[in-house]
């Protein structure tokens, strides 16, 4: 069976890949999942060409709230969620069609993969202490795991943000089944 244009949209990883197939098929979308999809590609990575992904920097500022303290002083690191919250469209999600959450929650299984991705191409995420060895693929599988366990449960589960990472919760889960099937254990929810 062939893949859709949406499909293979939401499957790569490559910017410049995803700007083409955007670019090419667009018109085959009806009016407002064309005009939400380019909602969400200027969101992520700006109106110029792709150079840095917005989306997969948001994962990370939630893995850095997640590694230190538990306690949230001042509620700084809420307003930072907060702003995340914002900057991944997440926020009033609940009120758009059911077709626009579609759309958001494959972008954001997208952003997975494409951390997932980014990850295991890292050397210094593979490798064991101080560069010398590599992990094995359990071992990195383990580690990716608990990464997005701090990023899409841990973080918002401590902050009280359950409902507003929801999305990304579920999101978090689609990608981590894609990329390591029977491995959803390794999964701290």
């Amino acid at each position: 069976m062939e893949q859709t244009w949406t499909e293979l949209f939401y499957q790569e990883t490559d910017a410049g890949k995803r700007q083409a197939l955007l670019a090419q098929n667009s018109e085959k979308d009806n009016e407002a999942a064309a005009l939400f999809r380019e909602k969400l590609w200027i969101a992520r990575y700006g109106k110029r060409s792709p150079k840095k992904d917005i989306f997969v920097g948001c994962l990370m500022e939630l893995k850095y709230l997640s590694e230190g303290s538990a306690i949230d002083f001042g509620g700084k690191k809420r307003r930072q969620a907060a702003q995340i919250v914002n900057m991944l469209c997440l926020s009033g999600i609940s009120e758009q069609p059911e077709e626009c959450r579609e759309i958001l929650l494959s972008e954001l299984k997208n952003v997975f993969l494409s951390f997932m991705k980014i990850s295991r191409e890292g050397r210094g995420f593979t490798s064991l202490v101080f560069g010398m060895g590599q992990l094995s693929e359990e071992g990195v599988t383990r580690k990716i795991a608990e990464q997005i366990s701090a990023i899409a449960f841990r973080t918002p589960h401590f902050l009280h943000m359950d409902k507003e990472f929801a999305l990304l919760q579920e999101a978090a889960l689609l990608a981590f089944r894609q990329e390591y099937p029977n491995r959803e254990h390794f999964l701290k929810k």
